[in-house]
């Protein structure tokens, strides 16, 4: 698997603080802003994130409402699924098409981490106004 870039999802019930506190003591910039989802990118790199989600997304109801999920961008989404599939990972949900803008499957790793796996596409109109950047 060619991995590019990784970017943790922390399930927290409250934004309370979370963008500020990134913002003035460690440079962070907002990339996307929605209902129920943060996500913080380095001043200097829109490679390094850190994403916040609050439990019940209605959009993400597989995330169990709790816990750490890694995004594992890929270059080719269909093709990392097809290998993990005759493998014994535990497949969470399959590959599918996000009008946040990206392509995906959920693969569960130990200790109750969550693998989301993706590669970008071009999000719906409806969610292009969240990205900040």
């Amino acid at each position: 698997m060619n991995t590019k870039r990784i970017v943790p999802i922390i399930t927290i019930p409250e934004f309370d603080g979370i963008k500020e506190f990134y913002q003035n003591h460690f440079g962070f910039k907002v990339a996307f802003e929605g209902d129920g989802f943060l996500s913080l990118a380095a001043e200097n790199s829109n490679e390094l994130e850190i994403s916040f989600m609050k439990p019940g997304n209605a959009e993400q109801p597989v995330f169990g409402n709790r816990g750490l999920t890694y995004c594992l961008e890929v270059d080719d989404v269909d093709a990392e699924y097809s290998r993990l599939s005759g493998s014994s990972v535990e497949m969470i949900q399959p590959v599918q098409d996000n009008p946040w803008g990206d392509r995906s499957f959920i693969v569960g790793a130990p200790a109750g981490v969550m693998l989301y796996v993706y590669m970008p596409i071009t999000p719906t109109e409806e969610y292009k106004q969240y990205f900040k950047q």
